[in-house]
């Protein structure tokens, strides 16, 4: 099932406006502001902030558990 319209209208549902620039979506609220290329991108990048807070980025551990776990081309680095 397509879930880009169910995950553009969860953005809605928690307060975002989305505009389009490009080929890039902005979501923005308030301070916040979210970039990325479709709705189900977009609305990961606000979990990801949501739930990890300003020190969203993974640790050095976290990311060797990652990899370890799921390799090095599911990094996508």
């Amino acid at each position: 099932a397509n879930v880009m319209t169910p995950a553009y209208l969860t953005i809605l549902c928690k307060g975002f406006s989305v505009r389009r620039n490009g080929d890039l979506l902005i979501a923005e609220r308030a301070d916040d502001q979210f970039i990325a290329e479709n709705p189900v991108s977009l609305l990961g990048l606000i979990a990801v902030a949501e739930v990890r807070g300003e020190a969203w980025q993974a640790t050095d551990d976290e990311g060797d558990a990652f990899v370890d776990r799921f390799g090095r081309s599911a990094d996508g680095g």
